[in-house]
């Protein structure tokens, strides 16, 4: 025999496939094609698996075969067919949904190599229920004092069952299937196949197993198929192992796994089911359910199933529809596994009381044993209120066609759907034992078999009392179920009928006040009659009234209305129309008076604010009136301040040397209140008004505060403080407190320079003067970083100054040399960012020389008023000042170009003071000094002196005078001419033409000189060097020091100023 697995991919376990006999083998497959174009969410998964199935092909072609010895005789052989019973088959819920999408890769598994193994015959199992051999478990049921025992079928394959295996409890794999192989013969024997499933997990593992009809061994491999996953089993040794081929020896066993998909509009599980598909068919030997022995090229048997019920609690409806019902007890599993048998003791111990419901099942039907307490039954395939699934696939591995399984009732029936891509569902209802056909020619066989099947409990609901009139027809809603009887599941209990008094309607019988049903499930009509009724009604009022107090109207506002409620009472008789007793007489419930409160009247106050009011009143309750008064009421007014105040402090306390603080920010809100009492000291009105629109307290934002003089900020605490939206008269006064620091400072610095650098144009210092010390000018930057106080944050850095300027520098003046400028430096915008700079002045000499010169000469002479000098002070010495005056011409040194033609500058004479002479008086205590200039006449003084009137005549002192000096001038020498020659030719800078200037007059002598009367010393004092616009406070000064001055002054006037600047 000659054995080949290929290893491939199923077809989504969202599509299914169907049961196809021999005769409807000619029934084209779907083509993949077709399905991509034209399947719904089950064609989806159709079209995956056909897209993946491809390279599983193409990889699986390329595998060896391998053969073994077979049987010379290849002749088809009938297969052997032994007695079996038909089984039932039962499903569970899948423990997982399948994806559509999921493609699956695995390939099946070979777990042992059996080639050869021979197997001993065996006798067939007996038909007694239970020995020590069959017996598979046995289970204790405490609530119902019930034991469930379960065993294999009584047709169970026991020497097939000798070739299968054992799973890791040491439990045999349980057989659920075996079929002929149409053609080919192993041995001279008709080869079979052996389906078997783990008892442990029946809905994962599919072990298959190639044998023979007399079952002495395995050939090949033992197949292990797991979910989802599908072999391709070759057998024999004549034909194609091409699987679709004309004489192909392939028959393909795949294993669908349970999956949830959407079936008519709901959701529905399916447990697994396994497929045979072949071309030369098989014929089913044994299996589960109701099986017909004829030739399939596909075979489908539902998966057998772990702990499916024993005991099944059914609800049927008033339709006489079949399902499952919460309401209902949990169905009674059992250890074992579809198709096995199982034995129930005292099964009417199950039967239980539900209420609302009774048990249809005939009384003492249960039991089928002889004892006539214990039930036999078989672990159905099939429950009430599930679905189960049959999955057909092409050879392509593409899904071809579903059957869906639905059981309908207890005797079997189903609903039995067919599923197909790109066509429309179809159902066929069909009986048990019965079989139809779909237009495609697939067999809708029903697999149910009667009595082999769990404990069946139908339950349905219990019959209602429903009232009706004389003529039948219903009169109310109120329809009580029956009773259930507590003793007896099967019977409902006597139940009272409704009353109906408060409808109007009482029993025609009075017998039929309790009905006791003979059917539980059938409803009992009780007739009822119309009562007799007689009423008559009462009222009752409540009157309030109102009036003035003093009974005036006048000139007053109108009162209201007098307010009346009335209450009306109904006396309702009811009669028996039946027995003329009276069934109720009553009145209607008490009624309530509400409260009245007393309406406002303009400027009158009521002496109640509500009167009446009355919870029970009723027919008894007799009328009643009340009366409201108004009076003026008396006010008393009083007035409340509520404040806000924000005070200003420094947070250290210190004030001194800091600007004033701000004024306390002070904000006020007022508010009258009025109480209002009547004229017996009530308060009627008592209120609180604001006497302004705006009654909220402004936030108030912190000052700021500057310090002028110092420049420094000083910083709150607080930005803002305060604020009320709402201010009453219950507010509490507030006080928030804004403290103030000055801000933390920092510093850097930084330093510019300007240097006015001095040097010779010829670079010859020897026996020259000595050059002006360079001129350095700093500027010096702070940089300030100022920090808030309370919070750490950078308030502000800033340079300071932000920039600032050099000052020009005039350029010193050099004896005997002209400079190039008469300014260096004095940029005027000097920042932080700029770099130091250096100007170099450059000195040459000029060529100059006096062509001309003037004297200029202030005489005062010292005289008695009166002409007297005998026995008096010698008078003081005419005091003589000579002015110098020279005319000089100087030249460029670079351009010969007559650069002054001037005279020497205006000059001083110093006032003089008049000299004291003991008791006498000048008239003139200080001759002013006077500015001259070279072209101003000689000017002459005469002071003249008057005696004192003496008390006493004290003897004057007579000084010995001094005999001035008068000094000769000096000429200057003549001007040095210096023509400096460059060691390389110098550019010529032309300089710029000093003025000539003209002459200064003199200034005009004062008309008057007042006298000072006043005796001083006649020692004359050293002169004063005030500015020339005030008067001297010093006698003469020597002439010769004015001399020297005039020689400084024109030797200073002889050189002449040039411009030339030189940055670094």
């Amino acid at each position: 025999m000659t054995a080949m697995i290929s290893a491939a991919v199923l077809g989504s376990a969202g599509i299914v496939h169907a049961d196809v006999t021999s005769q409807s083998s000619a029934t084209t497959p779907t083509d993949t094609s077709e399905v991509v174009a034209k399947t719904t969410d089950l064609g989806k998964a159709a079209l995956t698996t056909s897209q993946n199935t491809e390279s599983s092909a193409d990889q699986n072609s390329n595998k060896q075969e391998s053969t073994a010895p077979v049987s010379s005789n290849d002749q088809e052989k009938k297969a052997s067919v032994e007695n079996n019973q038909n089984n039932t088959e039962k499903t569970t819920n899948p423990e997982k949904e399948q994806s559509s999408d999921t493609v699956l890769k695995s390939s099946v598994s070979s777990v042992a190599n059996n080639e050869n193994k021979e197997v001993k015959s065996v006798t067939p199992a007996t038909s007694s229920f239970a020995t020590d051999e069959n017996i598979v478990s046995q289970r204790t049921v405490p609530q119902a004092n019930s034991t469930i025992t379960v065993s294999n079928p009584t047709d169970y394959p026991t020497q097939a069952a000798k070739l299968v295996g054992k799973n890791s409890q040491g439990q045999p794999y349980y057989i659920y299937q075996i079929v002929n192989l149409r053609n080919p013969t192993l041995d001279s024997q008709q080869a079979r196949l052996i389906l078997a499933v783990d008892p442990a997990n029946p809905q994962g593992n599919n072990f298959v197993y190639v044998t023979t009809d007399q079952y002495k061994k395995i050939y090949g491999n033992v197949y292990v198929i797991a979910p989802g996953r599908y072999a391709d089993i070759a057998v024999g040794t004549s034909g194609s192992t091409s699987p679709n081929g004309e004489n192909s020896r392939i028959f393909r066993v795949s294993n669908t796994q349970p999956f949830t998909f959407n079936f008519n509009g709901k959701t529905i599980s399916v447990p697994a089911s396994v497929s045979i598909k072949s071309v030369r068919t098989v014929n089913p030997v044994y299996g589960l359910g109701n099986q017909a022995k004829i030739n399939y090229t596909d075979k489908v048997d539902i998966t057998p199933e772990l702990n499916n019920p024993a005991i099944e609690y059914i609800y049927r409806d008033k339709d006489g529809n079949y399902t499952t019902n919460s309401a209902l007890p949990t169905n009674v599993p059992v250890n074992g596994i579809t198709g096995q048998r199982f034995l129930i003791t005292n099964v009417d111990n199950y039967k239980q009381v539900v209420k609302g419901y009774y048990l249809t099942n005939q009384k003492d039907s249960l039991s089928n044993t002889a004892n006539g307490k214990d039930y036999q039954g078989t672990i159905s395939q099939f429950q009430i209120g599930k679905y189960y699934q049959k999955t057909l696939y092409n050879w392509d591995r593409s899904v071809s066609q579903t059957l869906i399984y639905e059981l309908l009732d207890p005797q079997g029936t189903m609903n039995i759907s067919l599923v197909r891509p790109n066509a429309k569902t179809e159902t066929k209802r069909v009986a048990v034992g019965q079989v139809d056909r779909f237009s495609n020619g697939t067999l809708a066989r029903n697999p149910f078999v009667p009595g082999a099947n769990a404990v069946q409990l139908v339950y349905a609901d219990l019959g209602h009392i429903i009232p009706v009139d004389e003529n039948g027809q219903v009169i109310s809603q109120d329809q009580p179920i029956y009773n259930n009887d507590e003793t007896d599941a099967h019977k409902a209990a006597a139940t009272a009928s409704p009353d109906l008094t408060a409808e109007g309607w009482v029993l025609n019988d009075p017998k039929q006040a309790t009905i006791t049903p003979a059917n539980p499930g059938e409803d009992t009509k009780v007739e009822y009659r119309r009562v007799i009724i007689n009423t008559e009604t009462k009222t009752v009022t409540q009157t309030v009234k109102y009036e003035y107090a003093d009974g005036i109207t006048e000139g007053r506002p109108s009162l209201p209305a007098p307010r009346v409620q009335v209450a009306t009472f109904t006396h309702t008789t009811i009669t028996n129309p039946v027995t003329g007793d009276i069934i109720s007489d009553t009145w209607t419930p008490a009624q309530k008076f509400t409260t009245v409160y007393s309406p406002k009247v303009d400027g009158f106050y009521a002496d109640f604010a509500y009167v009446g009011g009355n919870d029970n009143v009723t027919q008894n309750t007799p009328d009643t009136t009340f009366v409201v008064k108004y009076a003026g009421p008396n006010e008393n007014v009083e007035h409340q301040t509520v404040t806000q105040t924000v005070h200003y402090q420094y947070k250290d306390g210190i004030t001194e040397g800091r600007p004033a603080l701000p004024q306390d920010n002070v904000q006020q809100k007022s508010f009258t209140h009025t109480v209002k009492t009547d004229p017996e000291g009530n308060i009627i009105e008592d209120t609180w008004t604001p006497d302004q629109a705006d009654n909220q307290f402004t936030a108030v934002k912190s000052p700021n505060i500057h310090d002028e003089a110092t420049d420094t900020n000083y910083y709150y605490d607080q930005a803002v403080v305060g604020g009320n939206t709402n201010v009453t008269q219950s507010t509490p006064d507030t006080e928030f407190i804004v403290y103030y620091l000055p801000g933390n400072i920092t510093t850097q610095s930084k330093s510019i320079t300007q240097t006015v650098h001095y040097a010779y144009r010829d670079g010859v210092t020897q026996g020259r003067p000595a050059l002006p010390t360079d001129n350095v000018q700093r500027v010096t930057f702070t940089q300030k970083i100022e920090t808030n106080p309370f919070t750490g944050d950078v308030t502000g850095y800033n340079w300071d100054p932000i920039y600032s300027k050099f000052d020009s520098v005039q350029t010193p003046e050099l004896k005997g040399f002209y400079a190039d400028q008469e300014v260096a430096g004095g940029d005027t915008h000097v920042i932080p960012e700029d770099s130091d700079t250096t100007y170099t002045v450059y000195y040459a000499a000029p060529v100059s020389k006096i062509t001309d010169e003037k004297h200029v000469t202030q005489t005062i002479t010292y005289e008695y008023a009166d002409g007297i000098t005998a026995n008096r002070p010698t008078l003081p010495r005419t005091d003589v000042q000579t002015k110098v005056f020279y005319r000089t011409v100087t030249t460029n040194p670079w351009t010969d170009k007559v650069i002054s033609d001037t005279w020497s500058p205006a000059q001083t004479i110093n006032p003089v003071e008049s000299p004291t002479i003991d008791g006498f008086t000048p008239d003139h205590a200080e001759i002013p000094g006077k500015t001259i200039t070279y072209d101003s006449e000689n000017l002459e003084y005469v002071v003249k002196y008057t005696k004192d009137e003496e008390p006493n005549k004290p003897t004057p002192e007579e000084p010995t005078p001094e005999e001035p000096t008068t000094p000769e001038p000096e000429k200057p020498n003549g001007p040095v001419e210096e023509t400096p020659t460059p060691s390389q030719p110098q550019p010529t800078v032309p300089a710029p033409e000093a003025p000539v200037q003209q002459p200064t007059k003199p200034v005009e002598e004062s008309s008057e000189i007042p006298v000072i009367n006043q005796v001083v010393s006649a020692k004359p004092a050293a002169p004063n060097k005030e500015a020339n616009n005030k008067l001297p406070q010093t006698g003469n000064q020597d002439s010769t020091a004015i001399i020297g001055l005039g020689l400084v002054t024109a030797f200073a006037s002889l050189f002449g100023f040039g411009k030339r600047k030189s940055e670094k």
